[in-house]
């Protein structure tokens, strides 16, 4: 299928790439269906893009949450299991939205709120945490790396 999107331009993807998330995202309830794709092609990186299907302009970068918070917990009732079509111990990919302000040292990933996909069936849902251990906000570079930019005067 032919994705039209404002970022990468005309996309050929097959139907087996789209992830159906039918509770959409937060904030974003009618976006239903959206694609993982490279954050660069020619680079190796712990960053991905998801691309939503319906709007062209609507895409997120995510993360695996445990690149940066090795002892991440996710805890999925077997409700919670259901809604993603997952059998008992069936392993699923955790992705984290992160945001990039203009000094990409101060990039955050929102571990409150987790997008669990099953990705054999190609289902999502966004969670949320109800523990105080995560913040939506987590520095993804250490403090070391993180610098102010500089300023002129």
């Amino acid at each position: 299928m032919k994705l039209e999107t404002t970022r990468f331009g005309t996309l050929d993807i097959e139907e087996n790439q789209v992830i159906e998330f039918p509770d959409g995202l937060y904030g974003f309830e009618k976006e239903t269906g959206f694609t993982l794709l490279p954050f660069n092609p020619n680079v190796e990186s712990p960053m991905e893009w998801m691309q939503s299907i319906l709007s062209p302009h609507l895409a997120f970068v995510i993360t695996d949450p445990h690149l940066y918070v090795p002892d991440y917990k996710l805890k999925l009732m077997e409700e919670d299991k259901k809604k993603v079509g997952l059998e008992v111990d069936a392993p699923f990919l955790t992705r984290c939205i992160v945001t990039i302000p203009e000094n990409y040292t101060e990039m955050t990933a929102n571990l409150v709120a987790p997008v669990v996909i099953n990705s054999q069936k190609r289902i999502g849902k966004q969670f949320v945490l109800t523990g105080m251990e995560y913040d939506t906000r987590h520095y993804l570079l250490p403090d070391e790396m993180r610098t102010p930019t500089a300023t002129p005067h």
